[in-house]
């Protein structure tokens, strides 16, 4: 007795080992959400239908899964959903982007367009034990013994071409020999009032930089002098804090937030002054929540005085 016929797509996987991208996506269409809340529930019914076909559909269909996944394996997405391309849990990352493939091709393409902000708070972790599962089922084995390793690698930070160091980040000169790097896709401006304004293409998260400076007699002002000068530009009410890591040789350093009201939402607020001899450099970074302020301050790492 021969082998069952196979459906169009599936033999397709079989005999030409490659799996559209529609296709895959109209797999992950099958999970039974009306389960949420119980994972394998959830993922029952794409696990029934895998273990259906031979081995070699299966293992197919984990091999478009970790492509889908190495794809948005990228620092620009990783940035706009923790804030950052550097401080955030690299397990997390992976999950989140599993979500995106849960959420269908319309959701995953928008993310991977930069149209949507992957939503780093979420997590499918299970919908990468699927395959195994599958195979565990269909040859009544533990999915410890599944034989297959998906390819390419779905780890945070596979994709090297997107986490080039030299491609993250970019270097600016400000004026009065200060430089810092920022993020490469972040948009820079001149203001008015000397300052120099870098935010995202995406959000309202702003940060402004202006360094100043002060001479006495022909001699560089006293540091006191340059620190009340700073002091005097933080808003009343804001509250001293004293984050870890963001000190500057050579210079004192002060740091406040705050909360403002905005015309909609609240506005956070962090300042931060770092101050010597004639010299002050003002950062003030807004956005719409602590986190994302706290995530800006990355830059800060950066700073160099010639």
């Amino acid at each position: 007795m021969g082998m069952t016929p196979l459906p169009p797509v599936i033999k397709k996987m079989y005999q030409e080992k490659s799996l559209h991208d529609l296709d895959f996506f109209a797999m992950t269409d099958s999970l039974d959400w009306s389960k949420q809340g119980d994972d394998d529930l959830v993922l029952e019914p794409l696990i029934r239908y895998l273990a259906k076909w031979p081995d070699e559909v299966i293992f197919v269909f984990e091999d478009k899964m970790a492509a889908l996944l190495h794809g948005l394996d990228r620092a620009d997405i990783a940035r706009r959903a923790y804030g950052s391309d550097r401080y955030f849990s690299g397990d997390a990352f992976l999950y989140a982007r599993c979500v995106a493939l849960v959420n269908g091709r319309a959701y995953y393409k928008k993310i991977l367009d930069g149209q949507k902000k992957l939503d780093g708070d979420l997590e499918f972790e299970a919908l990468l034990y699927a395959p195994a599962k599958a195979w565990a089922r269909k040859h009544r084995k533990d999915p410890s013994d599944y034989p297959h390793l998906a390819a390419p690698s779905y780890e945070t930070g596979s994709n090297e071409t997107f986490w080039r160091e030299e491609d993250l980040w970019k270097e600016q000169e400000l004026s009065l020999g200060w430089r810092l790097s920022v993020p490469r896709d972040w948009a820079h401006e001149s203001g008015e009032a000397g300052e120099e304004v870098f935010y995202p293409s995406e959000g309202e998260l702003t940060v402004k930089i202006t360094p100043f400076h002060a001479e006495r007699a022909e001699k560089a002002a006293p540091v006191k002098v340059m620190e009340q000068a700073f002091l005097q530009s933080v808003p009343a009410g804001a509250v001293q804090i004293k984050p870890e890591g963001y000190r500057l040789p050579g210079f004192r350093a002060r740091f406040f937030e705050q909360v403002e009201k905005g015309a909609d939402l609240p506005v956070f607020c962090i300042c931060a002054g770092y101050f010597a001899k004639g010299d002050l450099l003002a950062v003030n970074i807004y956005g719409r929540s602590k986190e994302e302020c706290r995530g800006a301050m990355e830059i800060l790492w950066t700073l160099e005085k010639k």
